[in-house]
């Protein structure tokens, strides 16, 4: 994905978190050579339901992915088709009993963000975001994302992009810099990107986006990437889940605080080869689904709710069709302390 790909999605997602349904997917689709990050950008052109949920808190596209592509992440059910081959399961997310595993905690923030009620987490292949956000379209928001170990992640460069490294004050006495463009005459009227070396060896990097008249400064900034922690800890997510067919487990994860119209929304996909499906569990109350195929339910003040779209039958039918799936799903409670991180039993 080009910066260009990433300003007009971004454009579309910010749109869509305040519209009363999904509109019409639009394709940003490139050449396929760009291989996964063609992939993921078609993941986030699908209408479905969980585009509603999450497209408030997922519109900063993350400039140095694992293995050096460029994609955002975003939970939705697949409505276009995947260049594979043959219908093989998507990569399992997290452990075998948790598929929210959190790589990077965000430590001090200001004062206009609630560690409890903003902070979300979304897993998708190999990459774990912890996103911070006001929601909304104009809120500001924060996406952190936390390397594996290994070499410094190099940038990418492509025929519209050249980003380059500005030098910035060290982050507990390790390399920081900032990703600017020269090249690119917006680049930075949209987002503010910080890379650093944490105490671990391993490489992070903060993307904060810059609505207008509520820019982050970059002192602030630096203080979020100076107590940000690095490590692994599971997700307390607000279901948990049983009977799952053999061999298949979640390729996607999200917990996303606040949600379009909810406090919060959680949930998991599914992907075999083309065929996708996916649930989300949030409070009860008006969610909205565009032309997906979904079925809820009702359950101890929380709806539980599948959703897949045309293409996705044999898969579907292997969780005993949408209504199936929602009875693999036990929701835990509303309230926070009753969440669980034994997520697959």
């Amino acid at each position: 994905m080009t910066i260009n790909d990433h300003d007009e999605l971004a454009a579309h997602l910010t749109a869509l978190a305040d519209a009363p349904a999904p509109p019409a997917a639009f394709d940003v689709a490139t050449s396929i050579s760009r291989g996964r990050a063609r992939l993921r950008r078609r993941r986030q052109a699908a209408v479905g339901a969980l585009a509603a949920m999450t497209a408030a808190t997922v519109t900063t596209a993350l400039l140095l992915a694992p293995g050096g592509g460029l994609h955002a992440t975003q939970l939705l059910p697949a409505g276009t088709p995947r260049e594979s081959a043959t219908p093989t399961p998507g990569e399992p997310v997290g452990s075998p009993t948790n598929p929210l595993i959190i790589s990077g905690r965000f430590g001090w923030l200001p004062d206009w963000l609630d560690p409890a009620r903003d902070v979300g987490y979304l897993a998708d292949g190999s990459t774990v975001v912890t996103k911070a956000g006001q929601g909304g379209p104009s809120g500001r928001r924060l996406d952190l994302l936390v390397h594996p170990a290994g070499a410094e992640p190099r940038l990418t460069e492509t025929s519209q992009s050249k980003p380059e490294k500005d030098p910035a004050p060290p982050v507990n006495g390790r390399t920081a810099y900032w990703v600017t463009d020269p090249t690119h005459p917006t680049f930075d009227s949209g987002r503010r990107i910080l890379c650093w070396q944490t105490a671990s060896g391993r490489w992070a990097q903060l993307v904060s986006n810059r609505p207008r008249g509520g820019e982050v400064p970059d002192d602030v900034l630096l203080r979020i990437a100076a107590d940000v922690q690095v490590g692994e800890w599971p997700a307390a997510l607000p279901f948990w889940l049983s009977g799952l067919p053999e061999g298949l487990r979640p390729n996607q994860a999200d917990l996303s605080r606040p949600a379009a119209g909810q406090p919060w929304s959680a949930g998991a996909g599914f992907s075999v080869g083309e065929m996708t499906i996916a649930f989300i569990v949030a409070p009860a109350g008006k969610l909205e689904f565009g032309k997906s195929e979904t079925v809820c339910r009702e359950e101890q003040g929380l709806q539980i709710c599948a959703t897949t779209e045309g293409g996705s039958k044999p898969l579907l039918d292997r969780f005993g069709g949408l209504e199936g799936l929602t009875r693999m799903v036990h929701p835990t409670g509303v309230d926070p302390s009753t969440w669980t991180t034994d997520v697959i039993r």
